[in-house]
């Protein structure tokens, strides 16, 4: 057995797999005659350029945006009636979907290639998290849009919100704004704001993958001009659709489903829509885990003999991951220095370093290879796992990378007597290591430091060979291939290349009309509600008692069809309550519970028809203006900022006491002082009367200054209406 640099952590069945994805690589190579023409070699550099194309075309998208309910579903419809924009618009969401899959190939080459072992790691964990960011704000993207699509992914939120607990009275306030087709726009704000977060920080994870890498960052113009070219004819041959704007009495109907970003969303909306969420951030986490839990580490990373080191620096221009530098030792001479947390084992610095000054466990010993009379093949560790049994006449040698051999490699081994010497590359782009098929090409052909002395030109044949490809014997002699950043060398590879982006981008246009089943075409009952307990609702005659939970009854022709207590938050009742009909006439009442309390807040005969629902929107009086504006106020920080001190539920104490009850007990705190006026003395003057039990000069006599006579005059109205029974 030939003495060879080796690694460990590869398993027979990643092994399997990696041969088996070589298979691919290699019918593309056939039908172009190049691994030239294979973009599936650039998956990772074209998810750059694709989200740069995302980042441009929403940009552009957003100089005509507007936030609200029906503010933004019209900016996207005037965005679709102008030629361009609806092209942008198309290109923006093409380009998303597109970048999903070219970023999900980029990751699985790099999976079964193994190329995430120690320095690696991080390469590994930002593109997981790019990965998972770049779907979280395509969600946000559909939801701007403010359609139907946008309502079912609404739907979707709602239902993981409502079964944790969180957030019904957003939910509740959204869908009651909605239906009246007013607001909206804080909602939008927030959700645009996330849109571009997301993206920023997807940038902050790109440049986090890229930046120790001397690998190329963005394709060859070619395939850059393929994939632009491709994206705009897709975007003028299936345009970005518009559905009906989101309307919360109406069911969601069955639509064309995008399955790049939108693949969760029918089994969100289902009643396991918080296990399947729970499912997929736990995928993920193992996802990203996947270096740690493989444990692929290398064997050996390099040593450095500094006394041997010249300072030449080859080596730190030469390592494709950055973990050499040059620093000053103690001698005040400049020498290489490695850090092993960047170190992937790749041995490419032993090519660099003429000098001996480097040294890697498991480094070929020329005087062991036995040579005389014999062929020799130098090949890298990646073709030697993969290929078939080797003739007995050629001797093979084996190393990390093919850049990892010196160029004085090839005269030392025909003064050893070797016949010939071949070198036996990864094909195009498919190095393991990026650019070691690159550097032992330019350093036998003299181009490139250190060279390959001028009488030993020749002397060794170039060979890039696909996975699996080294053979018996002699390999078959070919053109060195081993840079795929070059242009495609013949018509044939560029119409073959071209023909795999466009069928890949029609599949990705096709999948976005596929079709997914909304509600159904039954009908239903939406109760959105928003009560205050003891407040008076709208339609009822006169306020309930708060005196127990809030319970909303649904009934149809008199039988009871739904009973839900609504989620309680900061003393308000808030939430939606959904109930299924069939088609058709239907006497329709809902009802609202508390304690022994029960008003009928709706109660008719509708026709329902497919789609349809009957949606009742349960709200408290607007209190008058003048309360209104006191509320305002008393929570404004701005103004009053009353609610850093003072909770409004009764004996919920902060820095100061609980102002529930206040508007009855005031009459009655000072002698001589009515109600109205005591809150006005309390507000203007807070250390004339401090209630038993708190200390002096806690509430500051600033509201005299800071808060006009009419806007204390509303806050004492305000403060009027907390009575006990409220």
């Amino acid at each position: 057995m030939s003495p060879r640099i080796v690694s460990s952590g590869e398993s027979s069945a990643r092994r399997t797999v990696e041969r088996l994805d070589g298979r691919a690589d290699a019918a593309i190579r056939r039908a172009a005659g190049s691994s030239r023409a294979n973009p599936l070699l650039h998956a990772g550099t074209i998810s750059v350029f694709l989200l740069v194309v995302v980042v441009v075309s929403g940009v552009y998208i957003t100089l005509f945006y507007e936030f609200g309910h029906v503010e933004s579903y019209e900016s996207v419809e005037r965005l679709n009636d102008h030629p361009v924009q609806h092209v942008v618009r198309s290109l923006h969401r093409y380009s998303s979907a597109a970048l999903v899959v070219t970023t999900i190939v980029h990751a699985w080459r790099i999976f079964v290639a193994g190329r995430f072992t120690a320095g690696r790691r991080h390469r590994w964990l930002t593109g997981v998290l790019g990965l998972g960011l770049v779907w979280l704000a395509g969600v946000t993207g559909y939801a701007l849009v403010g359609d139907q699509r946008a309502q079912a992914i609404g739907g979707a939120v709602a239902n993981l919100l409502e079964t944790t607990g969180w957030g019904s009275a957003r939910v509740a306030q959204t869908v009651l704004d909605a239906a009246a087709g007013r607001g909206g726009s804080g909602l939008f704000l927030f959700v645009w704001f996330l849109h571009l977060g997301l993206t920023a920080v997807i940038g902050w994870a790109m440049w986090r993958h890229l930046r120790r890498s001397r690998q190329p960052i963005v394709p060859p113009r070619h395939w850059m001009a393929v994939m632009g070219v491709g994206l705009v004819l897709l975007s003028l041959a299936i345009p970005a659709d518009l559905l009906d704007r989101a309307d919360p009495a109406r069911l969601v109907p069955d639509m064309a489903l995008d399955p790049f970003m939108l693949f969760l969303l029918p089994p969100l909306r289902s009643e396991a829509g918080v296990w399947v969420m729970a499912a997929m951030v736990l995928a993920g986490g193992l996802a990203a885990l996947v270096p740690w839990v493989l444990r692929d580490r290398p064997d050996a990373i390099v040593e450095i003999d500094e006394a041997r080191c010249t300072g030449c620096d080859l080596c730190v221009v030469d390592c494709p991951y950055l973990a050499l530098e040059l620093h000053e030792n103690d001698d005040g001479r400049a020498v290489a220095r490695l850090d092993p947390s960047a170190c992937v084992g790749c041995g490419i610095c032993l090519g660099s370093c003429s000098f001996g000054a480097i040294r890697m466990d498991g480094e070929p010993s020329l005087s062991a290879i036995e040579c005389r009379g014999r062929d020799v093949v130098v090949a890298c560790r990646r073709q030697e796992r993969h290929a078939g049994r080797t003739d007995e006449a050629a001797e093979l040698v084996v190393v990390e990378c093919t850049g990892a051999m010196h160029p004085s490699m090839v005269r030392e081994l025909t003064t050893l007597g070797a016949t010939s010497v071949e070198i036996a590359g990864c094909g195009a782009g498919e190095c393991g290591y990026g650019i070691g098929n690159q550097l032992t090409h330019e350093r036998l052909q003299g181009v490139r430091a250190p060279h390959v002395a001028r009488r030993d030109l020749g002397l060794a044949t170039e060979t890039y060979v696909e996975l699996g490809g080294l053979r018996r014997g002699r390999l078959p002699g070919s053109t060195p291939d081993p840079d795929a950043s070059e242009l495609p060398g013949t018509r044939k590879g560029r119409l073959v290349g071209a023909a795999l982006v466009c069928a890949s981008l029609i599949g990705i246009g096709a999948a976005t009309l596929v079709p997914f089943g909304g509600d159904g075409d039954g009908a239903g009952v939406r109760v959105a509600i928003r009560h205050r307990p003891g407040a008076q609702i709208e339609g009822q005659a006169a306020p309930s008692a708060a005196n127990g939970p809030v319970v909303v009854s649904v009934l149809a022709d008199g039988e009871e069809l739904a009973r839900a207590t609504v989620p309680t938050s900061g003393g308000e009742a808030a939430g939606v309550v959904d109930v299924a009909l069939a088609v058709g006439p239907r006497a329709i009442e809902v009802a609202v519970e508390e304690g022994a309390d029960r008003s009928v807040v709706f109660r008719g005969d509708v026709v329902l028809g497919p789609g349809e629902r009957s949606f009742v929107a349960v709200v408290d009086v607007p209190p008058p203006p003048g309360v209104r504006e006191g509320r305002e106020v008393f929570t404004e920080p701005r103004l009053g900022s009353c609610t850093i001190c003072h909770s409004t539920e009764p004996g919920v104490d902060d820095v100061g006491p609980s102002l529930h009850g206040v508007a009855d007990r005031a009459a009655d705190t000072v002698e001589g002082l009515s109600a109205v006026e005591y809150l006005r003395q309390s507000i203007l003057e807070p250390d004339a009367h401090v209630v038993d039990g708190w200390p002096a000069g806690q509430m500051l006599p600033i509201y005299g200054d800071r808060l006009t006579d009419s806007q204390i005059e509303s806050l004492v109205e305000y403060l009027m209406t907390l009575e006990a029974g409220r």
